[in-house]
């Protein structure tokens, strides 16, 4: 069912503007899901934004996955997160009758004695129960041309959604509905108001921002922790996983909608400025060469900045001196699993006042000078 907007409202000022509820900076998946849970609830919502150089939702791969890195660490929250977002992108897919999800496992070739050791420990937890599958002897998966010296184990309830294809279809549904102005946002042009803030022909009794790694540019968030990090991805061709399985080393293969593959990805925390590498091709190739038998074809190279946090958890809530600003922001490489629950909570949170969980709330960061 298409969302609907109350007709606006103009302000009384001698320049007419045209007067919203919220104004949302940011047309990524976080600005997207923020707008449509903030229409649902009979808000008034304008979102603007456009697509920029670095951008992390055209280049994202979707992957959400509850148990993560080195160490074997589960996800925040993993048990709420995870099948509420795999729900979410199911009743959009069947909506709008495109692909939007896959779900599977991930095939995680072991490195060396230590992630063994902590494979096992981790599987004899209840709580990693539901997502820690099988173990695979050294040499298993020879026949598919996948290299696993040290052996193999398997990560359940994993799913990967497009992500560039879900923001992409929900900004025509809200240019349909009026609720997208396709602009550049320049944060100099912003006027803060007693109750609201005014830019263009727009006035907002809320203003948004859905920024994504440009909030360090920000100059009423930017002092928040903010570690945004540089990340590159490959498209290639090379024999397939199934489509329900992802290949994970240190750096990860998947089977995308097309027949081509994605792999990745790099992370870099000093360079935030620059394109696609030869150094970044090269890491990602190299990862790869780990548990690939047979070298795969480059045939595209991306590139986009991940909005991360210093404690790696979103940053959600108003402005502690300016409550007609508020935050949507943090989600780093976990946006895909976070954003379509919280959304939900942080519409609820701008509209009614339900209180943040205190793990996401940027006042938890008390140090901070917010004058």
């Amino acid at each position: 069912m298409a969302l609907r907007l109350s007709p606006p409202k103009l302000s009384s000022q001698t320049t007419l503007k045209t007067r919203y509820d919220f104004l949302i900076v940011g047309q990524g998946l976080a600005g997207c899901l923020l707008t449509r849970s903030l229409m649902k609830r009979g808000a008034n919502c304008l979102m603007s934004g456009k697509t920029l150089p670095l951008a992390a939702t055209p280049v994202a791969a979707g992957i959400m996955n509850p148990v993560t890195g080195k160490r074997l660490a589960k996800s925040w929250l993993a048990e709420h997160f995870l099948p509420h977002a795999r729900q979410f992108y199911r009743e959009l897919s069947n909506r709008w009758k495109v692909p939007l999800l896959r779900e599977g496992h991930i095939l995680r070739f072991i490195k060396n004695e230590e992630e063994r050791v902590r494979f096992r420990k981790r599987r004899l937890n209840a709580s990693f129960a539901p997502y820690l599958g099988e173990e695979f002897p050294p040499g298993h998966w020879e026949s598919k041309g996948w290299r696993d010296p040290l052996g193999s184990y398997e990560i359940r309830e994993v799913a990967w959604v497009d992500v560039e294809k879900v923001a992409d279809t929900m900004r025509r549904e809200l240019r349909e509905q009026g609720a997208w102005k396709e602009s550049l946002f320049d944060h100099r042009d912003l006027q803060v108001l007693e109750k609201g803030g005014s830019w263009e022909n727009v006035e907002a009794t809320c203003v948004v921002f859905c920024e994504g790694a440009k909030v360090v540019e920000n100059p009423w968030f930017n002092e928040w922790p903010f570690a945004p990090t540089r990340g590159e991805t490959l498209t290639l061709k090379a024999k397939p996983p199934a489509a329900d399985e992802m290949l994970q080393s240190g750096f990860w293969l998947l089977s995308s909608a097309d027949d081509s593959l994605r792999a990745g990805s790099t992370y870099d925390h000093d360079d935030l400025t620059s394109g696609p590498s030869r150094d970044g091709r090269e890491k990602i190739l190299e990862g790869l060469a780990g548990f690939l038998v047979s070298p795969p074809q480059v045939i595209g190279q991306g590139c986009g900045l991940r909005a991360g946090t210093r404690d790696r958890l979103p940053i959600l809530g108003r402005h502690p001196a300016n409550p007609s600003l508020a935050l949507f922001n943090g989600f780093g490489s976990k946006g895909a699993s976070w954003i379509p629950k919280l959304a939900e909570d942080f519409a609820d949170h701008l509209l009614q006042g339900k209180p943040l969980a205190p793990e996401i709330d940027l006042l938890r960061f008390d140090s901070l000078d917010h004058s």
